[in-house]
């Protein structure tokens, strides 16, 4: 072998692991870009929105969200509360949360451990507004950077409950659910699908108003939280006359139109009573300006 050979030979030695490497580094990369949303390739290099791993995150959401499910049917198996009580419950812990002002988040992580508590434990109609504020109390904590002090949700019952009370209600619920508390939330799954479908602000508004009636309805609870969530957009579009449906959002959402659908009717019909009903606390909340008067929507029909 001559020097020219030698060097050709030894400089292909070295540069075959690199280059094999790069091509692995370039193929994963390749493979990477395919599990991007449209709506995350816009925002690379925006660390705020962690675009390279959002679509993993809701995939993990997705399926760890059936862990969270509630049975539809467990309010019936309470002995002394019943649904018209869960209603009035969750209705003034609306209230609640917007006079101490806390992220939407806070709200739904409470209304699931109530749900979850009470499928697990028979509770009297007396310590049901304890568990309630206790929850509200637990999913501050956890979601909040500043959160009421338990003086303040002794405050807000009317000084009904101590702040002892609150602290031993605080650890029966935390032992109860096993400290489980990282809930897959219909907020979360629609601020997701909003960005997936790139609605505008006062749809995206019509969609929340309606997944927050969702949560006085205990029979809504046999939709998943991504199908509420998909359901809500898909009804808001319709009513603002946009495309509710396409090939590309069924692919990323991994819900049918028919699926999609039979939820929508469902929150439709919330929408047309909302008026009617006696609890109000979440069509109060979304007639103030910083919710775009949403409420006050005039529906000409929600089909």
């Amino acid at each position: 072998m001559n020097e020219t050979n030698a060097r050709d030979a030894n400089k292909m030695l070295v540069e075959s692991p690199i280059q094999e490497d790069l091509q692995s580094e370039r193929e994963t990369k390749q493979q990477d870009i395919v599990f991007y949303e449209k709506c995350d390739l816009e925002k690379i290099g925006n660390p705020q929105f962690c675009t390279d791993y959002a679509f993993a995150i809701f995939e993990f959401l997705r399926a760890s969200e059936k862990k969270f499910l509630i049975d539809p049917t467990m309010i019936y198996k309470q002995l002394d509360i019943n649904e018209k009580m869960r209603a009035i419950l969750v209705d003034w812990l609306v209230d609640v949360h917007l006079k101490f002002k806390l992220l939407p988040d806070t709200l739904f992580l409470t209304v699931n451990i109530i749900d979850r508590y009470l499928e697990a434990v028979q509770v009297s109609r007396q310590e049901l507004q304890l568990i309630g504020v206790t929850a509200m109390f637990i999913a501050a904590k956890y979601e909040e950077i500043y959160s009421p002090e338990t003086k303040d949700y002794a405050f807000i019952t009317d000084n009904a409950y101590t702040v002892a009370q609150i602290l031993e209600t605080e650890g029966k619920i935390l032992t109860t659910l096993k400290f489980e508390l990282t809930y897959s939330s219909q907020y979360r799954f629609l601020i997701r699908y909003a960005r997936i479908k790139g609605i505008e602000e006062k749809l995206f508004m019509l969609a929340r108003y309606v997944i927050e009636l969702a949560l006085i309805e205990h029979r809504m609870q046999k939709y998943s939280p991504s199908q509420i969530a998909a359901s809500a957009i898909y009804l808001a579009c319709k009513i603002f006359r946009k495309e509710a449906w396409n090939d590309e959002y069924e692919s990323s959402l991994k819900y049918d139109e028919l699926t999609v659908k039979s939820g929508a009717k469902d929150l439709c019909h919330l929408l047309q009573t909302a008026d009617r009903s006696a609890l109000q606390a979440v069509r109060k909340k979304f007639s103030h300006p910083k919710y775009l008067e949403i409420s006050k929507i005039q529906l000409e029909r929600c089909s």
